[in-house]
């Protein structure tokens, strides 16, 4: 799959992370999914209580429920539009101050003062030198035959 720069800067945020494929994205392959079951399931709710007779793993279906909700109804479309799940995140105020894309094409990256927890400090890294590397389209491209999560 082929994309212009702007469509990259759209869809892999500043950290590295596929913005596209996040499940708090209402365009992501995931909460698309989670509206097609929650349609194809309808008004099951009501008969999950007949199920777990037969199935005790129905019991939990309002969980199920709950989860499923979540990811139909995501409403992140991104750090760079602001709305940054991880609120201690500074990657992206970052980036629109310096005027680069991505953490790599900064003269000072890797810096200290990114706001994020030490795992993600280091996927942050680690996806920024792998882009830095080969180049945002080509660890676009590879990044998309790995799992988001």
């Amino acid at each position: 799959m082929s994309m212009n720069h702007d469509e990259l800067v759209r869809v892999v945020a500043p950290c590295g992370l596929d913005c596209g494929r996040c499940l708090s994205n209402p365009q992501s392959p995931i909460s698309g999914l989670s509206r097609d079951l929650r349609g194809q399931l309808g008004g099951f709710a009501a008969l999950a209580g007949r199920f777990a007779g037969m199935d005790p793993v129905f019991a939990n279906y309002d969980g199920f429920a709950d989860v499923l909700d979540r990811l139909a109804d995501a409403g992140c479309t991104g750090c760079r539009s602001g709305q940054c799940l991880l609120s201690s995140c500074k990657v992206g105020a970052c980036v629109a101050e310096r005027g680069v894309d991505w953490c790599f094409q900064c003269a000072q990256f890797p810096c200290q003062d990114t706001g994020l927890p030490p795992l993600l400090l280091n996927r942050w890294k680690m996806n920024n030198e792998r882009m830095r590397d080969v180049g945002p389209e080509a660890y676009f491209a590879a990044m998309r035959k790995e799992p988001r999560y």
